[in-house]
Protein backbone atom coordinates (compact mmCIF):
# COMPACT_ATOMS: atom_id res chain seq x y z
CA UNK A 1 0.00 0.00 0.00
CA UNK A 2 0.69 3.33 -0.60
CA UNK A 3 0.01 6.76 0.71
CA UNK A 4 -0.52 10.13 -0.09
CA UNK A 5 -1.14 12.96 2.63
CA UNK A 6 -2.43 16.91 2.36
CA UNK A 7 -3.91 18.99 4.83
CA UNK A 8 -6.62 21.18 5.62
CA UNK A 9 -6.49 24.30 8.92
CA UNK A 10 -9.72 25.57 8.12
CA UNK A 11 -10.87 24.04 11.47
CA UNK A 12 -8.32 22.83 13.57
CA UNK A 13 -5.43 20.86 11.40
CA UNK A 14 -6.81 17.85 9.44
CA UNK A 15 -4.85 15.19 7.83
CA UNK A 16 -5.89 13.10 5.04
CA UNK A 17 -4.25 10.11 3.53
CA UNK A 18 -5.15 8.62 0.37
CA UNK A 19 -4.31 4.90 0.43
CA UNK A 20 -4.53 2.99 -2.63
CA UNK A 21 -2.57 -0.72 -4.03
CA UNK A 22 0.25 0.12 -6.27
CA UNK A 23 -1.50 -1.74 -8.55
CA UNK A 24 -4.33 0.90 -8.73
CA UNK A 25 -1.88 3.88 -9.07
CA UNK A 26 -1.52 4.22 -13.34
CA UNK A 27 -5.29 3.87 -13.61
CA UNK A 28 -6.41 6.48 -10.58
CA UNK A 29 -3.71 8.84 -11.95
CA UNK A 30 -4.79 8.98 -15.33
CA UNK A 31 -8.05 9.74 -14.34
CA UNK A 32 -7.14 12.13 -12.26
CA UNK A 33 -5.03 13.87 -15.06
CA UNK A 34 -7.67 13.61 -17.78
CA UNK A 35 -9.64 15.95 -14.94
CA UNK A 36 -7.50 18.62 -15.35
CA UNK A 37 -8.58 21.90 -17.27
CA UNK A 38 -6.19 23.53 -19.80
CA UNK A 39 -3.45 24.98 -18.61
CA UNK A 40 -4.04 23.50 -15.08
CA UNK A 41 -0.95 22.31 -13.35
CA UNK A 42 -2.92 20.43 -10.86
CA UNK A 43 -6.00 20.10 -9.47
CA UNK A 44 -6.75 22.56 -6.21
CA UNK A 45 -9.88 22.24 -4.55
CA UNK A 46 -9.73 25.74 -3.21
CA UNK A 47 -9.44 27.40 -6.80
CA UNK A 48 -12.40 25.47 -8.70
CA UNK A 49 -16.04 26.35 -9.33
CA UNK A 50 -18.68 24.76 -7.13
CA UNK A 51 -19.44 22.73 -10.91
CA UNK A 52 -15.85 21.32 -10.90
CA UNK A 53 -15.71 20.59 -7.80
CA UNK A 54 -18.97 18.08 -8.50
CA UNK A 55 -17.35 16.73 -11.26
CA UNK A 56 -14.51 16.02 -9.43
CA UNK A 57 -15.73 14.27 -6.58
CA UNK A 58 -18.04 12.28 -8.98
CA UNK A 59 -14.95 10.73 -10.81
CA UNK A 60 -12.56 10.40 -7.40
CA UNK A 61 -15.41 8.17 -5.87
CA UNK A 62 -15.10 5.49 -8.26
CA UNK A 63 -11.51 5.63 -8.00
CA UNK A 64 -10.07 1.90 -5.95
CA UNK A 65 -8.52 4.66 -2.93
CA UNK A 66 -9.29 5.18 0.96
CA UNK A 67 -9.02 7.63 2.56
CA UNK A 68 -7.99 8.32 6.12
CA UNK A 69 -8.28 11.51 8.53
CA UNK A 70 -6.82 12.36 11.18
CA UNK A 71 -8.53 15.45 13.02
CA UNK A 72 -7.07 17.63 15.47
CA UNK A 73 -10.02 20.13 16.17
CA UNK A 74 -8.54 21.21 19.65
CA UNK A 75 -4.72 21.49 19.12
CA UNK A 76 -2.64 24.13 16.80
CA UNK A 77 -1.40 22.57 13.56
CA UNK A 78 2.15 23.26 15.51
CA UNK A 79 0.47 20.56 17.99
CA UNK A 80 -1.91 18.61 15.77
CA UNK A 81 0.56 17.46 12.67
CA UNK A 82 2.92 15.96 14.23
CA UNK A 83 0.59 13.97 16.53
CA UNK A 84 -1.62 13.26 13.04
CA UNK A 85 1.67 12.11 11.67
CA UNK A 86 2.45 9.90 14.17
CA UNK A 87 -1.17 7.63 14.60
CA UNK A 88 -0.90 7.63 10.41
CA UNK A 89 2.62 5.89 10.33
CA UNK A 90 0.88 3.53 13.00
CA UNK A 91 -1.92 3.25 10.66
CA UNK A 92 0.61 2.38 7.64
CA UNK A 93 2.37 0.01 9.95
CA UNK A 94 -0.40 -2.36 10.14
CA UNK A 95 -1.54 -2.03 6.34
CA UNK A 96 2.49 -2.76 5.76
CA UNK A 97 2.47 0.35 3.22
CA UNK A 98 5.76 1.22 1.85
CA UNK A 99 5.86 4.22 0.93
CA UNK A 100 4.16 7.86 2.33
CA UNK A 101 4.06 10.84 0.00
CA UNK A 102 3.11 14.25 1.40
CA UNK A 103 2.30 17.32 -0.49
CA UNK A 104 5.32 19.52 0.27
CA UNK A 105 5.30 22.48 2.43
CA UNK A 106 8.61 24.02 2.96
CA UNK A 107 7.44 25.50 6.81
CA UNK A 108 6.70 21.92 7.99
CA UNK A 109 9.44 19.65 6.37
CA UNK A 110 12.21 19.62 8.95
CA UNK A 111 9.74 18.81 11.71
CA UNK A 112 8.37 16.43 9.41
CA UNK A 113 11.12 14.50 8.88
CA UNK A 114 11.79 14.24 12.98
CA UNK A 115 8.48 12.98 13.37
CA UNK A 116 8.20 10.45 10.55
CA UNK A 117 12.09 9.51 11.33
CA UNK A 118 11.09 8.98 15.11
CA UNK A 119 7.46 7.05 13.86
CA UNK A 120 9.16 4.69 11.34
CA UNK A 121 11.78 3.24 13.88
CA UNK A 122 8.92 3.02 16.65
CA UNK A 123 6.60 0.89 14.50
CA UNK A 124 10.13 -0.96 12.85
CA UNK A 125 9.48 0.33 9.61
CA UNK A 126 12.76 1.53 8.83
CA UNK A 127 13.58 -0.85 5.88
CA UNK A 128 9.79 -0.89 4.68
CA UNK A 129 8.13 2.46 4.53
CA UNK A 130 10.08 5.36 2.91
CA UNK A 131 9.08 8.77 2.63
CA UNK A 132 9.01 11.65 0.88
CA UNK A 133 8.07 15.37 0.57
CA UNK A 134 6.73 16.14 -3.25
CA UNK A 135 4.68 18.65 -4.70
CA UNK A 136 0.89 18.31 -5.79
CA UNK A 137 2.17 19.24 -9.38
CA UNK A 138 4.35 16.58 -9.68
CA UNK A 139 1.94 13.72 -7.89
CA UNK A 140 -1.62 13.67 -8.93
CA UNK A 141 -2.61 10.89 -5.78
CA UNK A 142 -2.36 14.29 -3.72
CA UNK A 143 -5.15 15.40 -5.28
CA UNK A 144 -7.26 13.29 -3.84
CA UNK A 145 -6.40 13.66 -0.21
CA UNK A 146 -6.52 17.78 -0.71
CA UNK A 147 -9.89 17.59 -2.19
CA UNK A 148 -11.11 15.04 0.72
CA UNK A 149 -9.89 17.70 3.19
CA UNK A 150 -11.74 20.59 2.13
CA UNK A 151 -14.83 19.03 1.27
CA UNK A 152 -15.24 17.52 4.91
CA UNK A 153 -14.05 21.31 6.47
CA UNK A 154 -16.32 23.12 3.77
CA UNK A 155 -19.65 21.31 5.15
CA UNK A 156 -22.72 21.89 3.58
CA UNK A 157 -23.43 19.83 0.85
CA UNK A 158 -19.35 18.43 0.49
CA UNK A 159 -18.58 15.50 3.38
CA UNK A 160 -21.38 13.61 1.55
CA UNK A 161 -20.23 13.92 -1.79
CA UNK A 162 -16.94 12.25 -0.40
CA UNK A 163 -18.12 10.01 2.21
CA UNK A 164 -18.02 6.70 0.20
CA UNK A 165 -14.25 7.45 0.17
CA UNK A 166 -13.30 7.60 3.98
CA UNK A 167 -12.38 4.36 5.52
CA UNK A 168 -11.44 5.74 8.68
CA UNK A 169 -12.05 9.06 10.89
CA UNK A 170 -9.71 9.53 13.77
CA UNK A 171 -9.94 12.23 16.54
CA UNK A 172 -6.51 13.45 17.28
CA UNK A 173 -6.31 14.55 21.08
Amino acid sequence: MQAFVDENTVRGIMVAAAIADPRALGSARKVLTELRMKGQERLHFKSERDSRRREICSALVTLDVSVYIYHAATLTPKQGRPRCLELLVADLAELSATRLVLEQDDSTMKADRRVLYDAVGKHGLRDRLSYHHLRAKQEPMLWIPDAVAWCLAKGGEWPARVRPLVAKTVDVR
